[in-house]
């Protein structure tokens, strides 16, 4: 999971269920119909994230993990959501920029 972005996850918490090939099937479908180019890349890295191999086995755990980080109810601390943390992650522009 340390592999995925802020946004990343976010993309599969907004487009995903617990069933792995609905959840890939919806975010291709997803990127082939947005027009942001930035959007459109992070959805196809998820794609190719989740087509992995070594994923499939460890989907439902991911998924799970994901919902209870950006869940707003009060079963989790407010300094443990996901949703107060910045999204202070550096893009591949700043990437190449420092290569």
């Amino acid at each position: 999971m340390t592999e995925l972005k802020m946004k990343e996850m976010q993309i599969i918490h907004w487009l995903g269920c617990s069933n792995l090939n609905c959840t890939r099937e919806r975010i291709h479908l997803a990127a082939m119909l947005v027009t942001d180019a930035k959007m459109k890349k992070n959805l196809y890295k998820v794609c190719r994230f989740l087509a992995r191999e070594e994923i499939a086995y460890r989907y439902p755990i991911i998924y799970e993990m994901i919902q209870k980080m950006f869940s707003p109810d009060d079963t989790n601390p407010p300094e443990a959501c996901t949703m107060f943390m910045p999204d202070n992650e550096p893009d591949d522009e700043e990437y190449a920029m420092a290569a």
